[in-house]
């Protein structure tokens, strides 16, 4: 596949890289990878495999840094789910408007804080065709023993004032600990339309394992999908081939690897 650098005009200026199939029939569906915390566009190993599987059924790629990460930068301190959701909105309709994409087959595959963004993006974009989910942000738990609610409870006065505490080694204000708690993607998660894959590894963390479980049983009705691959660890990395495979199974069985004729 040939790899193409963009850069937005507007916004945050997220800068991004397309993987294009060498031979494309058409106008081709998308799927945009959305990386965890403090990550990049750089693909891991499940996201390699599949571009590699995307040649024989001709789909493109496209990987992005959100705000505060990689070469679009900012200062990590003012990001927020929001802001990756904003982020992630922009990049949605940059593909829509490409001429060799399918504007209505764009999707993406979330790992860990992407999913947080990948889910809250579902549930404002109809549009959207589907999600995969490694690694689940789901609700309110990012990490224990002290996890986003906690922290606000604790610092809530000095938050109120203006002050920052810290998440991870981050200092944040209280937009993201607000932003965080009254966003997450659980309260709304039954009203996304689009085929849903939770696709989680079995060594991660119990949060992770227990919001991709939860997300599963909220949206099963709806025709999601549910897999926990046995050694997969938490961006199933030690799984890379496999996931590949399986997420690549799935969107041929939701059709989407089937390029629109010019």
């Amino acid at each position: 596949m040939k790899s193409l650098p963009f850069r937005l005009d507007a916004g945050d200026r997220n800068t991004g890289t397309v993987y294009l199939p060498d031979h494309a029939p058409g106008r081709l569906p998308a799927i945009i990878y959305c990386h965890g915390w403090g990550g990049s566009q750089k693909l891991t190993p499940p996201l390699a495999g599949l571009r590699a599987r995307l040649e024989s059924r001709p789909a493109a790629l496209v990987a992005f840094d959100f705000f505060g990460c990689g070469q679009t930068g900012g200062d990590y301190s003012q990001m927020t789910y929001g802001r990756w959701h904003a982020n992630l909105a922009a990049v949605f309709a940059w593909v829509r408007a490409q001429p060799w994409a399918d504007p209505a087959r764009i999707g993406t595959w979330g790992i860990s804080s992407g999913t947080t963004a990948a889910l809250r993006h579902a549930i404002a974009t109809p549009t959207c065709a589907f999600v995969i989910s490694t690694a689940t942000c789901l609700g309110a738990f990012i990490g224990m023993p002290t996890p986003p609610g906690r922290i606000l409870a604790e610092h809530l006065d000095e938050l109120a004032a203006g002050k920052t505490t810290e998440l991870f080694g981050t200092p944040f204000g209280r937009e993201f600990f607000h932003d965080f708690l009254t966003k997450a993607p659980v309260y709304d998660l039954r009203t996304i339309q689009c085929p849903v894959f939770f696709l989680q590894g079995a060594v991660d963390n119990v949060w992770r394992r227990t919001d991709s479980w939860l997300g599963y049983q909220l949206l099963k009705a709806n025709g999601a999908k549910y897999l926990e691959m046995e050694n997969g660890d938490h961006g199933l990395d030690t799984v890379a081939d496999g996931a590949a495979n399986e997420a690549f199974a799935w969107l041929q069985e939701i059709d989407f690897t089937t390029p629109l004729k010019a």
